[in-house]
């Protein structure tokens, strides 16, 4: 479903998902149960609870139990919605989801709020950036990481419908950037081409991808072709979509550089005899150190500033190379 981007933007991801989505959904079918890890003011569930009180389970400070519970719910027909923070419910929860939406294959949709740095003074305890590599290693796992509100509503209604688990990656609160409008074509494992370009292909996931597109228009006024794909499917991976004839693949990510997004293409690009070089964005191998969103972005390189100029100086020495 469409709704007005600005408004979407101004409610942040989660609440655009359980607050207008959700209540949008149950208007079509009763089979939605939602349970929280003690999350739901956070995740904008407030007007859920309030109109669907019988379709909505606090499990407390319980990430464990409330994938059990979630478990045995999807046995008796139900479609169950986990959601917490994204370092609990990837990192705490992982061996039940492993188990149980993974080993046994309940259809769990799993939401994780507040990711990569979006809980910047909670500290390293709260900062979630191994998420996609643990929920990418569970077999027939879906990874999904929209890249604003409306990516966020469609990738949700998509999960409704898909026949196995999902984890849903969401970043940030309120007041998140507009990357897409109501013309959002979202398909599972078919990325979306923002930008084309020749050079330089740049592949960002979640909250890098507004960040890729300004990177992609430095480059342009400095005379770099670069095209910006939007890879809100990491697994499935759609490799289609990687442009072998380009210089450099660039991948970007609020999530550590390895296990996540780089190291997917990484994994596609190894079996092919000959490739672009792939240069890969996301946290350094560290606890960072605490403070607001954009230090904790600038001090691992994901600044629009530094990415542009890694990327340009990259490009530089790899046509120096070639000459």
């Amino acid at each position: 479903m469409k709704y007005n981007p600005r408004t979407m933007s101004l409610l942040g991801q989660s609440a655009s998902i359980f607050g207008i989505a959700l209540l949008e959904q149950m208007k079509q079918r009763d089979d939605l149960i939602v349970i929280s890890a003690d999350m739901s003011t956070t995740a904008g569930l407030d007007k859920f609870k309030a109109l669907y009180p019988d379709h909505f389970v606090n499990a407390g400070i319980a990430e464990q139990n409330m994938i059990g519970m979630a478990t045995g719910l999807t046995d008796e027909g139900y479609r169950v919605i986990c959601v917490t923070q994204a370092c609990f419910i990837s990192m705490r929860d992982f061996e039940a989801v492993r188990q149980y939406a993974g080993y046994m294959g309940a259809k769990l949709i799993i939401i994780g709020i507040g990711s990569g740095y979006s809980l910047s003074f909670l500290g390293n305890t709260h900062y979630a950036l191994e998420d996609v590599a643990l929920m990418r290693e569970i077999p027939g796992m879906t990874v999904i990481a929209p890249a604003d509100a409306q990516e966020a509503v469609d990738a949700f209604d998509a999960a409704l419908n898909l026949n196995g688990p999902v984890y849903i990656r969401l970043f940030g609160g309120t007041g998140i950037p507009i990357v897409y409008g109501a013309d959002c074509d979202f398909a599972l494992n078919r990325a979306h081409r923002l930008k084309e370009g020749s050079q330089i292909q740049i592949v960002a996931m979640g909250s890098m991808v507004y960040f890729a597109i300004k990177v992609g228009e430095l480059l342009g006024d400095a005379g770099i072709s670069a095209a910006v794909v939007d890879m809100h499917t990491i697994k499935p991976l759609d490799t289609d979509v990687l442009d072998m004839n380009v210089k450099m693949i660039v991948s970007v990510e609020e999530h550590f550089k390895t296990g996540g997004l780089g190291s997917a293409i990484g994994d596609f690009l190894a079996g092919m005899s000959a490739h672009p070089k792939l240069l890969k964005f996301g946290a350094d191998d560290k606890f960072s150190d605490v403070g607001d969103y954009p230090y904790l972005l600038d001090q691992n390189g994901l600044s629009e500033e530094k990415i542009y100029n890694t990327v340009k100086r990259c490009l530089n020495e790899i046509e120096r190379n070639n000459r």
